[in-house]
């Protein structure tokens, strides 16, 4: 048997979904081999201390009472707003300057339109796809709670 097989079983032995014939190989190999009782016993004690750890769901509830607050999702709404209303601001500028350059070439132009008339159109089909979607979307209902 090798080590591999040998420690799946004893996590089994561990976790008591073994038969009683692989019970009964497990017990051989501790009765005959002192490591291995020392790392059923080491993880017997980890076991233990993973048991004992508890979530805290006063973080979550935390959470939630901070979403409640209308304050706080206008404030978070509003900084979005303005975040996207200067990026758009600063692209729309650049893009000006670049198209309208006398020294840009036609067919850089044409890639650079392609380029952002993709971006665009990507990002309106996730913005449509996520508005169908999100009314139904259990994890998002949690989320927004």
């Amino acid at each position: 048997m090798s080590d591999t097989e040998l420690y799946v079983l004893l996590m089994g032995y561990l976790d008591d979904e073994l038969d009683e014939a692989g019970r009964a190989r497990v017990e051989a190999a501790l009765d005959a081999d002192e490591a291995l009782r020392r790392e059923l016993d080491e993880m017997r004690r980890l076991k233990d201390m993973t048991h004992t750890l508890g979530i805290d769901s006063r973080k979550d509830a935390e959470l939630d009472a901070f979403w409640t607050d209308v304050y706080n999702r206008l404030e978070r709404s509003t900084a979005w707003i303005l975040l996207l209303l200067g990026f758009s601001g600063v692209v729309a500028g650049v893009g000006y300057l670049f198209f309208t350059h006398p020294g840009t070439h036609w067919s850089i132009k044409a890639a650079a339109a392609c380029g952002l008339a993709g971006s665009v159109l990507l990002l309106w089909s996730v913005w449509r796809e996520r508005c169908r979607v999100l009314p139904h979307d259990r994890y998002s209902r949690e989320v927004r709670r």
